[in-house]
C-alpha cells in the first residue's frame, strides 16, 4: 500500500509540475455528449484542476454493440460539470482490468474519478481510485442499462 502511495504521489507531483510548466490557452472543450437527445451544457473550467489516469499492466476496455450505446470516463467530466475551485481527479491501476460493455439496445455508463452531469465544484475536491490487482467491470444488455460511479459526483438525472 505505500509502494501504491508513493507511485501515486510521485505521479501527482510530476503532472502537476507539467501542467504548471505550460499552460497553453485552449477553447472551451466539446462537451461529451449525454444518453438524452436533449442539447448538452458545456464544461467550465473556472480553477486549478488535475486530471492523471495512470495505468500499469492494466487493460481499458469499451465496447457497444447491436445499437447499445457504452460510455466510459476515467478521469474526466462530462458536460453540466462546472469546476470553480481546485479539482484533482486521479485513477491509479495496477494490474488492473477495466471494463464497459453494452449489447442489445443497452446503455452502459462507468464513471471513474469524474464528475458526471450537472455538478458545481464550488470548494476545493479531490477523488481518488487506486486500483491493484482489480478487476472493476460494468456490463448491460437486453435494452437495459448499467450506470457505474467509483469516487464520482453524479447529477446526471436522465441517465437510464
Amino acid at each position: 500500500m505505500k509502494k501504491s502511495i508513493a507511485v501515486f504521489s510521485l505521479s501527482l507531483i510530476a503532472a502537476t509540475a507539467f501542467a504548471q510548466s505550460s499552460r497553453p490557452t485552449h477553447p472551451n472543450p466539446t462537451p461529451t455528449p449525454t444518453p438524452t437527445p436533449a442539447a448538452a451544457p458545456s464544461i467550465e473550467i473556472n480553477g486549478p484542476t488535475l486530471q492523471l489516469t495512470s495505468l500499469s499492466w492494466s487493460h481499458v476496455s469499451n465496447k457497444a454493440e447491436d445499437q447499445a450505446t457504452a460510455r466510459q470516463n476515467i478521469s474526466s467530466n462530462t458536460a453540466g460539470v462546472k469546476v470553480g475551485a481546485a479539482l484533482t481527479q486521479a485513477t491509479v491501476g495496477k494490474g488492473a482490468y477495466i471494463s464497459n460493455y453494452a449489447e442489445d439496445q443497452a446503455y452502459a455508463s462507468q464513471n471513474l474519478a469524474s464528475n458526471v452531469g450537472n455538478v458545481d465544484v464550488k470548494k476545493a475536491l479531490t477523488q481518488v481510485v487506486l486500483l491493484k490487482n482489480t478487476s472493476v467491470r460494468n456490463y448491460a444488455s437486453d435494452q437495459s442499462s448499467a450506470v457505474q460511479n467509483i469516487s464520482t459526483n453524479n447529477a446526471c438525472v436522465t441517465c437510464q
